[in-house]
């Protein structure tokens, strides 16, 4: 099974997935090779129909398929994958398959795909290159025509350039910190889980969480404003008197606006029934103001104003108190889920499609596993779970 997320083949050589067959594939490959021989989903096409043949001299009951995806890959490029194989499956009801892909955005295709049927291999293709320098160029230009990397290239650096030419208040250094503040939270992998919390946000008037999400950015927005007035007070102030003015000034607008947003997200798990998350909500709202406390006292000792042994007894007790609040959640998290009674429920996909059953839950890692069809059991997160009931949706 070939998989083409973005949608390549459709786009490009005008095939509608899923192509089902030998002769289709061949044809569809071709197709696109001539429209764009540069695709790497020509060579992903080409190498599952190698690896047919090489099959196809053992065994008779073997079937080649391409399932593709949208350009905007994704919910929907799921959503449209797991269709097509639903098709596919439909045709030919097959025990196993070999995954075939041309990198890792195809292969988080995986638990889906794993969901309906067994996975026996996985082949990733890559192209052979002979003066890989040479063309590293040119491979940069293919990638940055590719709206994913053209946001992170072009979106980022246009962003700050337009923040320093129309806000000659922020000045440069802030500029700075800007941007280190992203590289720090890409570094660190904070980026997409904020990502991730913003695109789940609906904005409604209807949806009562969206009202405090809607306070929370105002109080941020205005908390950092407050510190960026505050960082340039001192003319003369040094970097680190710089960071301590601006995080003293952020304060305590920032944390309440953090908070706010927390309320909001509290009354969103109540409405929708989601109780398992309210522990890892407590120790949200428990370190927002256990980190307010230290950083507030942290500044206040940078600028003179607080004493070391002040400064270190409060870090001392900021410690004590997280690691207390972490136990006490922890016990609160998994008397829920041993609450829960989800063993033995169907597990389906928004989408309607039927994952399997769940054969256990692990409160300590907060996983549940799910057994296949197929027999292959997959540990989820939490998270994953869309909606709770009779039946267990989940989404991926």
């Amino acid at each position: 099974m070939c998989v083409d997320v973005d949608d390549d083949l459709g786009e490009k050589a005008r095939v509608r997935g899923p192509v089902v067959g030998r002769k289709a594939n061949l044809a569809a490959a071709s197709k696109l090779g001539v429209v764009d021989p540069e695709d790497s989903d020509v060579n992903t096409m080409f190498a599952g129909l190698h690896i047919y043949d090489e099959l196809a001299k053992e065994h008779e009951d073997v079937e080649i398929a391409t399932v593709t995806g949208v350009p905007e890959m994704g919910y929907k490029a799921d959503r449209r994958i797991f269709r097509q194989l639903e098709t596919v499956l439909s045709k030919f009801p097959a025990d196993g398959c070999i995954f075939v892909s041309d990198g890792a955005s195809d292969e988080q295709l995986l638990p889906l795909i794993q969901s309906r049927i067994k996975i026996d291999g996985v082949k990733r293709v890559t192209v052979k290159q002979t003066k890989e320098l040479e063309k590293t160029y040119f491979v940069i230009l293919e990638k940055l025509r590719e709206p994913h990397f053209a946001r992170i290239v072009f979106g980022i650096p246009g962003l700050l350039l337009l923040l320093f030419a129309f806000s000659e208040y922020l000045g440069f250094r802030l500029l700075l910190a800007v941007l280190g503040s992203y590289l720090v939270f890409k570094g660190i992998g904070l980026e997409e889980k904020l990502f991730k919390a913003f695109s789940g946000v609906q904005v409604s008037l209807e949806n009562q969480a969206f009202i405090f999400n809607f306070a929370a950015a105002a109080l941020v927005v205005v908390s950092f404003l407050l510190g960026a007035s505050d960082a340039y007070s001192l003319p003369q102030a040094n970097a680190l008197e710089v960071a301590a003015l601006f995080l003293r000034g952020i304060f305590p607008l920032f944390p309440i606006g953090l908070l706010v947003y927390l309320v909001g997200d509290l009354l969103r798990v109540m409405n929708e029934k989601k109780l398992y998350l309210l522990p890892k909500q407590v120790t949200f709202a428990s370190a927002i103001l256990l980190a307010w406390l230290v950083l507030n006292n942290a500044a206040e000792w940078v600028l003179g104003s607080l004493g070391f042994a002040e400064f270190f007894y409060s870090l001392i007790l900021v410690v004590a108190a997280m690691y207390l609040f972490t136990l006490l959640s922890d016990e609160f998290r998994r008397s829920i889920l041993a609450k829960l009674n989800l063993s033995g429920k169907d597990v389906y996909t928004e989408i309607g499609g039927f994952v399997g059953k769940i054969a256990g839950i692990n409160p300590k890692k907060e996983t549940f596993v799910v057994e296949t069809s197929a027999g292959q059991k997959i540990d989820l997160d939490f998270d994953h779970i869309s909606d709770l009931g009779e039946n267990v949706i989940i989404k991926y």
